[in-house]
This record gives C-alpha cells, structure tokens and sequence, in this order.
C-alpha cells in the first residue's frame, strides 16, 4: 500500500548520479522517483498521454515545489515540498521561471504516492553540491564508483556521479538564483527514476527524429537546430547520440560521452559508439541485443498509431543491466539481483516484430522509454495552431535505423 507524503515533509533532493543528457539537471527525490524543472507543455503532454505510450515513458508522479538554500561554505542544498490536488487533469502550474505564487493552479498538482520500502535515502548515495568562488560546481558522494568521460577537446574522471549531471548542476544553481530571492522556489516535475532497478545502469541517449525544432520555437532557435540535425547523423539516420555510460565490469567504472561527442560522429562511428556501449570490457553483450531489437519494433508499431503526434527534440533512453560478477565471467553472461523490469526473455526469438510485450530474466534485464516532451505536439494540445497529420515519421525513420544497426552488429558479431 503506498504512502502518501505529508504536504508539510521537505525532502532533501541529491543529484541524479546517471544523468547522461539533457539540457536541464535532473534530482533524485527519493531512490524511484526522479524530479526536474517543469515545463507547462510537457506537464501537459504527461497528464494527457494516450495510454498506449505509457509503456515507453517514465510514470508521472505529480508536481513538488522547490527552494535553494546556500550557507556561507556555499554549499547547496535542495529541499523539494509536495502538495495535494483533487484534479489531475487541470492546466500546468507555472514553471521555475516565473514566480509560483502567480500561479492559479496550486490546487491542481497531483499527490505523490511513495512505497513505503523507499521510505528513507539510500545513505550510500547521498551527496554534496558546492558552489565555488571559480564559479564551478563541486558535488561529493559517499560512493566510490569512477565515471570517466572521454569527449572531444574535454576528458576528465569524476567520482559518484556522471560528468554531465555536474555541468547540469552549475546551470540550475544559475538559474534558481534569478529567481525572487524572498522564495528561491520553482516547480519541479516528479517522474519514475527507470533507472532505479539497474545496480550498474547502462545508459544510451539519443535525439530522436531528423526534425529537432518545435513549433514553439523563434526562427534563430529553428535554424540553430536545423544545422545541428544537417551537420550530424540526425538527417542521415534520424538519430543522434546524446548522452551515454558503459559500466566497465573489468574495472568497476563508467566510460561516458556527452552530446558534444555524439556531434562528431559519422555513420560509422555512430556504430561503433553503439558497439562500444553493448561491451563491458569482458565480452560483448549480444545477450540484450534481441531484446533491445524487439522492443524498439514494438515502440515502432505503437508510434505508427499515434495520428497528428510530433516528438520534437525528445529523446529515447535505452538501458541494460552492467552489472557483471566473476561468476557470470566463467558463465559468459551477466548477472542481477534487482527485481524484474518491463520486458522479459532476453532473446526473445519467437516476438522479433515486438507484437507483444517480452520478457525478460532479471539476468538481463533492459528498458526502454521516450522521455523529454518539452516540444512535442499532437492535435488539441495548448491550442497549437499547427496540427500536423499522420503519425512522426522522422521519429519512426530513427527508429527503423536503430533496428538495422543494432541488427548489424549482432549478426557480426
């Protein structure tokens, strides 16, 4: 029986350790929900999801409030404030960016609902964010775990958290600190952490579609984004990569690439990218590849069925478990002691169209989910004046690439 949260309880927000992308810093909540700055069309867009595309997206959680603290050490602290709702379904509440006593929808933001087991934070997992005189963003964890990026002009080592998640932090201290200084707070959006079931997450982001610019957007930001999809491979195979981490089990660290990386690629080395984030440093993991294979087929045939829908500059994780024991080295396979996940059998030889939802052993346990809605549109949302007619089929073109190139690998694998 879940649990609903006292209204009055502040809660201590920690940096995402796994954030691989993204142009806004994403905070843990608690150990399975995640939280984010809110943007009123993707607050929309998730409380008006068809819901045959719950499947592939994170489950929305509801909205908090959000305060910034600083000492004189200039040490940050985030302390997140649920609130009830009666109505689900009500508009957006205002974003961080104005101030949340404008707003006339603070009855409207759903309760959160947390498992009593996920009660208390994880202590091996809680950190520290401190703001430097340099400007920089200092974040100390309780975990040795090493995150190595390795980037064009940029490569370092941080241990704890994933290079990008810091970056991430410098800009939302900026950006809290513009708000009023008499409240410092913004809305947040509550979201399932998917990568929570992962002991060693293994994580793949891409910006899916040839097209990244929404309706929304000026004309100088329509063509900044257009030269980015002309001059990458989102207008050769309707994918570029974003973000990723690869656990390394023969050394126990993370490799990592930001989307400044995923940029340079070519065709090729997109494919060697995806290559490089299927090899734990032991072996290739072909164990997943099928099951990867089937559930984009699956995610594919659902999308064709969603008339009008455009997923502008939205992104597609993928996610496989990397922990890996010296056990499973003489085995030749990985291993999990996590609970089990959406999806199933990792071949999954008898569902490679994705008909069906497979499923999986929690040996080798994957998911896949579509998040970042900041910019998509479908009929009747926010009374946008653009309806386009069909379903994405620049979307639908990355997806149908990312299925032949994972299958290449496979098969030369």
């Amino acid at each position: 029986m879940p649990e609903v949260i006292n209204v009055m309880d502040p809660v201590q927000l920690q940096p995402f350790s796994h954030q691989v992308g993204g142009s806004t810093s994403v905070m843990s909540f608690n150990d399975t929900t995640l939280c984010k700055p809110l943007n009123p069309r993707e607050h929309y867009f998730y409380l008006n999801m068809p819901k045959s595309l719950k499947e592939f997206t994170p489950e929305y959680r509801g909205l908090i409030e959000v305060k910034l603290k600083e000492d004189s050490d200039g040490y940050i602290t985030y302390m997140g404030y649920p609130y009830e709702t009666s109505d689900h379904k009500k508009s957006p509440v205002s974003s961080c960016r104005s101030s949340p006593e404008s707003s006339s929808s603070d009855q409207d933001i759903p309760v959160l609902l947390r498992d009593k087991k996920k009660k208390e934070s994880d202590p091996d997992t809680s950190a520290s964010i401190r703001l430097l005189r340099s400007g920089s963003v200092e974040v100390s964890t309780q975990t040795n775990t090493m995150f190595h990026a390795i980037d064009p002009g940029k490569s370092g080592k941080t241990t704890g958290v994933n290079p990008w998640s810091v970056k991430c932090q410098k800009r939302l201290i900026s950006q809290m600190k513009k708000i009023d200084k008499d409240s410092k707070k913004c809305k947040f959006i509550l979201l399932e952490n998917v990568a929570a079931k992962f002991q060693n997450p293994c994580v793949l982001d891409m910006k899916m579609g040839t097209r990244q610019h929404g309706d929304d957007v000026s004309e100088e930001k329509k063509q900044r984004f257009m030269k980015k999809c002309q001059t990458s491979t989102s207008s050769i195979i309707g994918s570029r990569l974003c973000g990723m981490q690869v656990y390394q089990a023969k050394t126990g660290k993370y490799i990592c690439h930001n989307k400044y990386y995923g940029r340079t690629l070519t065709l090729e080395g997109f494919k060697q990218t995806l290559h490089q984030f299927l090899h734990n440093g032991y072996e290739l993991r072909t164990d997943v590849i099928d099951g990867i294979i089937s559930q984009l087929h699956r995610l594919s045939r659902i999308l064709t069925e969603q008339d009008t829908f455009r997923f502008y500059s939205s992104s597609l994780l993928l996610m496989y478990e990397g922990h890996y024991s010296q056990n499973d080295n003489e085995k030749g396979q990985s291993t999990s002691s996590n609970g089990p996940t959406k999806g199933g059998n990792c071949n999954c030889d008898n569902n490679q169209k994705g008909d069906k939802p497979c499923h999986r052993p929690d040996n080798c346990k994957i998911d896949i989910r579509m998040i970042d809605f900041a910019h998509s549109t479908h009929i009747g949302i926010q009374d946008d004046k653009t309806v386009h007619n069909g379903p994405d089929s620049g979307y639908l073109f990355g997806l149908s690439h990312l299925i032949d190139l994972f299958t290449e690998i496979k098969q030369e694998s």
